[in-house]
């Protein structure tokens, strides 16, 4: 092929902006919680059956209820944020207008030696007004962990938290991401 047998689209611009992005849970930090919850409770149900000691099947409870509310970090299918032109998607809450958002700000706190990041998302109005499309999810979903928190202000308007260091992204790459969606 000569250079004039080029493809014709070529000196098209690429679109500009944004790309779309989601992001779920480092799966690491759900395996010990979810698996370890599993094996405890297993190990002591089947030691009240050998031991006929009911008492031991009672406290399998507490390992398997850890499982059960940490399971949202092993679930790969359903991003845990992400933003397009729609809006900031928030599992279990859905998309939040852009021009419901005040500030994007990073907190990082440390914990001995573990690093903490989180996400506070100043809202110009409450959650429930600025939520354009509510996610729908199944009932015994609310009984498990959830990737964030909300915190009322004196003005009426919500500030959401997300926690960053349970994600698979860079918290610094997350903010920037999100920043260049607001500002389009």
């Amino acid at each position: 092929m000569s250079k004039t047998d080029s493809d014709p689209f070529s000196d098209l611009e690429k679109p500009k902006g944004p790309s779309p992005f989601a992001i779920g849970f480092n799966r690491s930090n759900g395996d010990p919680m979810v698996y370890g919850g599993l094996f405890v409770g297993a190990f002591l149900v089947i030691a009240s059956i050998v031991a006929d000691m009911p008492e031991l099947a009672l406290i399998a409870l507490a390992p398997l209820a850890v499982a059960f509310w940490h399971y949202p970090m092993l679930d790969r299918r359903v991003p845990q944020l992400g933003a397009n032109a729609d809006g900031f998607f928030v599992e279990r809450i859905g998309f939040i207008d852009w021009a419901s958002i005040r500030k994007l700000e990073l907190r990082r706190t440390a914990v001995r030696n573990i690093q903490l990041a989180s996400l506070e998302v100043s809202l110009t109005r409450s959650l429930a007004d600025a939520v354009t499309g509510p996610q729908i999810f199944p009932v015994w979903k609310k009984v498990m962990m959830r990737n964030w928190s909300t915190r009322r202000e004196a003005d009426g308007t919500d500030t959401l938290v997300i926690r960053l260091h349970t994600l698979s992204a860079d918290p610094e790459q997350v903010l920037a991401q999100l920043r260049t969606f607001r500002n389009v």
